[in-house]
């Protein structure tokens, strides 16, 4: 069995020979955390100018650790490629320098690295109000070169793992707060609400160019990221998430799935409260899952019939603080609890940060490839 086979069981509520391991839809490791585990296992580095996921060293790492999936992602176009540099670095790694260690990217975005220089952060939102929401001009989906890394890659790729699409950002909240401004957005949600809904419905028409040309070049798993929960709770509230968001990610997920894809959602934090919404508008992974937020065994056991489970292993407490051993019990714990029936595909829960151990890193992938065969037999570490 194969890795797309294996992976392709799993999501289908089938048990493979043994749990899909993944680790590149989030680039579940940052940048300077990779280059720390490539130093590790006396890998070649990336350099930080190049473009990771696809380069002979990257594809050496990642069958190393033995990752069933590929990722691509949408470009910028061709003639905002010449302009722009890229930076790993950078939460929206393409971007034109316009300062100190900043970087606008495609959308108007300006991004600015953070006083370690491991992190970015947002420094300008370029929408102020309804007269530049007006004015703005959105990206153009069928812009040249948009789709030359997933028409290139995708094909290849998917003969032997299952290959995941990504818009090249974040979903309809993270994408509209990072042209108007967190706090602006909240706000408009409640006192402008025909602002936001002009928002979202500009931003629909470019997402859903983008997951039919994604799905065209190959991909089999549309991967969509909106952080919209956080430690404990929603950070919008679940009623303005069904009003603006679910409707319009409904239409997204019709789309994918009616080409064939499967649909892979993406959202830190306890999303407890959407999660029969994503269940009945067709999502079939849930990621991250991290495990101090939800716990994976209730949700394995409340929705285990309709969703995947993608991520789980703890990267707030176990991957910093805790032991090989360590990751070793709590992976078994998943095992036990979340393997059974297919449905599980183990990774971290989130990106790996410099306070991770590369041990531990590494016991995650080690750990499910000697533990994670099917059948599963309770087992003790």
């Amino acid at each position: 069995m194969n890795s797309r086979e294996r992976a392709i069981r799993a999501i289908e509520h089938e048990e493979p020979d043994r749990i899909p391991l993944e680790g590149v839809a989030w680039a579940e490791w940052s940048f300077p955390f990779l280059q720390k585990v490539l130093a590790y296992l006396g890998l070649p580095q990336v350099s930080r100018g190049g473009m990771l996921g696809a380069g002979e060293e990257m594809e050496v790492f990642l069958k190393r650790l033995g990752i069933d999936f590929r990722a691509v992602s949408m470009d910028p176009p061709e003639e905002f490629r010449k302009k722009a540099i890229y930076d790993p670095l950078f939460h929206q790694p393409w971007g034109i320098k316009v300062g100190p260690d900043t970087l606008e990217d495609e959308w108007g975005i300006r991004r600015q690295l953070n006083a370690t220089k491991t992190q970015s952060r947002i420094v300008h939102h370029p929408l102020k109000g309804m007269e530049d929401l007006e004015a703005y001009e959105f990206p153009d989906i069928e812009a040249p070169g948009r789709f030359d890394s997933a028409e290139e890659l995708a094909p290849k790729w998917r003969e032997e793992y299952l290959v995941s699409g990504i818009w090249g950002g974040d979903s309809f909240f993270c994408q509209a707060w990072y042209l108007r401004g967190f706090n602006e957005l909240i706000k408009d949600m409640y006192s402008n609400p025909s602002f936001v809904e002009k928002l979202f419905d500009k931003l629909l028409k470019f997402f859903l160019g983008a997951t039919k040309r994604l799905i065209e070049a190959g991909v089999d798993i549309l991967a969509i990221a909106d952080d919209v929960a956080a430690q404990t709770n929603m950070i919008i509230s679940p009623r303005l998430w069904r009003k603006y968001i679910k409707p319009r990610l409904k239409m997204i997920i019709y789309e994918a799935k009616k080409r064939g894809a499967f649909v892979l959602y993406h959202t830190d934090g306890n999303c407890t409260a959407i999660i029969p919404d994503l269940v009945e508008i067709g999502v079939d992974i849930l990621n991250p899952i991290q495990p101090e937020c939800m716990d994976p065994a209730k949700v394995k056991e409340s929705y285990g019939e309709e969703l995947t489970l993608s991520g789980t292993i703890s990267i707030q407490d176990t991957l910093p603080r805790g032991s090989v051993k360590d990751v070793e019990r709590e992976v078994l714990t998943r095992i036990k609890t979340c393997a059974h029936g297919g449905g599980l595909i183990i990774s971290p829960s989130n990106q790996a940060l410099l306070d991770s151990k590369v041990d531990n890193f590494i016991a995650i992938y080690d750990a499910v490839k000697k533990y994670g065969k099917y059948p599963i037999r309770l087992l003790s570490a």
